[in-house]
């Protein structure tokens, strides 16, 4: 089957890898062969989830009780949108969520990739869905904010951001938190979808916020990282970057990190905004930093993904690594092994200690969004719309 005639059927799973157990296959209307769903009181939950954008509400990209899949790593699962991926898939429970450009959000089965429900919305869905108890929060390029039950697929509520979203939002205790087109940072009733509070930055929010110790802390394209009361959406602080911040920061031990692109990776005080170091690397940095065991790891427009010391001490860097294309993608990391994804249609897998690599997977097309990691499985989508199941052999 070429990959013309495949990409024609649309929104179905096509196993790719031989010797993988399925529940039992159906003919489609098409003709060809799809996995059904594993039954759900036999499909068990996956190992630590990663159920929203960089794993947690501080955006670390930082699984530290699992390794990640490293041995005899191979295609278990492929699945086919009809659009582009451009944003990580979530991972919560026995279940695997995904947004694509064809404004669909998808339900996946997480180990024979087959479609267990999806939600149509009006615009591209560029957005990491965050899963918390039985609800799905994404927003879309409707303009739309959703909350979607995680069981069936249907909406529970909405909330009408006014332009665009391309923020990921984040949950935390009873408030969804996200960035809007319109120069926005919202705070939504996780319950009701009502509106708690709105900030107003100088221009649009692409960022996905963080949020820690009842502080949201959020990039602008303003040139600005802000600091936000969780409660009421008071300025705290405001920190004046070189260039556009459009990753969400990444907060761990009192410190904010965030990349600009100015091509400038930042450390900041998180309680007052200070400065606490900065380090250049060669072109934009598009997406956000993960923080692992005293590491910060960050990918640049130049196609490198660079290794910093947490605590500035080594000016140089720890070590970079070539991808040959442009990393677009926040990386993950685990305490073992940090995985990244490029634009030269690679995802790698490497040890933090020191860049080498212990894999890499060609899809076939550009990887503009990060991966999401659990302890044997790892899940990305691509820019031709195929959302990828990866796992120990």
């Amino acid at each position: 089957m070429d990959r013309l005639a495949d990409r024609r059927m649309g929104r179905r799973a096509v196993l790719a890898a031989a010797g993988v157990a399925l529940a039992g296959c159906v003919d489609g209307d098409d003709g060809a062969q799809r996995p059904t769903p594993i039954p759900d009181d036999e499909r068990d939950s996956v190992g630590s989830e990663w159920a929203t954008f960089s794993r947690d509400a501080a955006n670390t990209g930082y699984a530290p009780d699992i390794s990640g899949p490293y041995t005899e790593i191979g295609e278990r699962w492929r699945f086919e949108t009809d659009g582009s991926i451009a944003a990580s898939p979530s991972v919560a429970g026995n279940t695997l969520y995904v947004g694509a450009t064809d404004g669909s959000v998808y339900a996946l089965d997480p180990y024979v990739g087959a479609e267990l429900w999806s939600f149509e919305t009006s615009g591209p869905v560029t957005t990491t869905p965050a899963i918390v108890d039985d609800t799905v929060y994404v927003g879309s390029g409707d303009e739309r904010l959703y909350a979607i039950d995680a069981d069936g697929g249907t909406e529970r509520w909405h909330f009408d951001v006014g332009d665009r979203i391309g923020s990921s939002p984040t949950v935390v205790d009873d408030t969804v938190y996200v960035g809007g087109v319109n120069s926005s940072v919202f705070a939504v009733d996780r319950a009701s979808g009502e509106r708690r509070w709105r900030f107003g930055t100088g221009a649009s929010v692409l960022s996905t916020p963080a949020v820690v110790d009842g502080t949201v802390y959020v990039g602008s394209s303003d040139r600005h990282v802000y600091a936000l009361d969780a409660d009421d959406g008071e300025e705290v602080w405001r920190f004046r970057a070189r260039g556009i911040v459009g990753g969400g920061p990444a907060v761990a031990d009192g410190t904010v990190y965030a990349g600009s692109r100015g091509n400038v990776l930042y450390a900041l005080d998180a309680d007052d905004g200070e400065q606490s170091w900065r380090f250049d690397v060669g072109a934009q940095i598009p997406g956000s930093p993960a923080v692992a065991a005293g590491t910060v790891f960050v990918g640049s427009s130049d196609g490198y993904l660079y290794a910093v010391d947490a605590d500035g001490g080594t000016p140089d860097g720890r070590w970079r690594f070539r991808t040959g294309g442009s990393v677009i993608a926040s990386p993950a990391a685990t305490q073992q092994h940090v995985f990244v994804a490029s634009t030269s249609a690679n995802v790698f897998c490497l040890l933090p200690e020191d860049g080498e690599t212990v894999w890499r997977f060609e899809p076939d097309v550009d990887v503009q969004a990060g991966p999401a990691v659990t302890d044997e499985w790892l899940y990305f989508g691509d820019a031709d719309g195929t959302v990828y199941g990866l796992g120990s052999r």
